[in-house]
């Protein structure tokens, strides 16, 4: 993977997944059909107030070179349909432990994009087999307190893996006697 830096300040996670897809950041935003600079939010300040491209968009593109891309959140939260505040954190284990083991496993062991909050608002950045490349311009090896100085707190790596052919099965039927 190579490090490229976003083109302006609302494209992380075009720029995050052109790195783990291999491709130029101009040839991702001509796959989605856009490059996110609309102003959708006038009342914000610049990057917020940018349209910015939407998680699917990205997963769309990197279907159509061939890669599928699975979500592994950190805390994954259960809530009820109904209006209602309350919701069930899943642990890996006795407590948060697990899940941050279960999160550096998939960080350190395939390639993808890994969002999160960052020093302003939501931020992305690529990653494989434990580097880190942000598109602000950083290379770094991953670890929880190397994110953390840099105020980016992780919500959710997406595995980028490239998608096999199916091979059609051979028929199970037996011929009638």
């Amino acid at each position: 993977m190579r490090l490229q830096t976003k083109p302006n300040p609302w494209s992380c996670i075009g720029t995050a997944f052109a790195m783990v897809l291999d491709i130029p950041v101009a040839d991702l935003f001509g796959l989605v059909g856009h490059d996110g600079s609309e102003i959708a939010f006038p009342a914000l300040p610049d990057p917020m107030a940018r349209r910015g491209l939407h998680i699917q968009e990205c997963i769309n593109a990197s279907v159509k070179l061939g890669y599928a891309v699975t979500p592994v959140e950190l805390f994954p939260v259960i809530r009820a349909t109904t209006p209602s505040a309350e919701e069930i954190v899943v642990f890996f284990g006795d407590d948060g432990l697990a899940n941050w083991q279960r999160f550096e496993q998939t960080i350190r062991g395939s390639a993808g994009v890994r969002d999160g909050t960052g020093r302003q608002c939501f931020h992305a950045v690529a990653y494989d087999d434990g580097t880190i490349f942000d598109p602000d311009g950083d290379e770094y090896t991953y670890s929880r307190a190397a994110c953390e100085s840099r105020i980016f707190h992780p919500r959710r790596a997406w595995r980028v893996d490239p998608l096999t052919p199916l091979v059609p099965a051979e028929s199970s039927e037996r011929p009638l006697p």
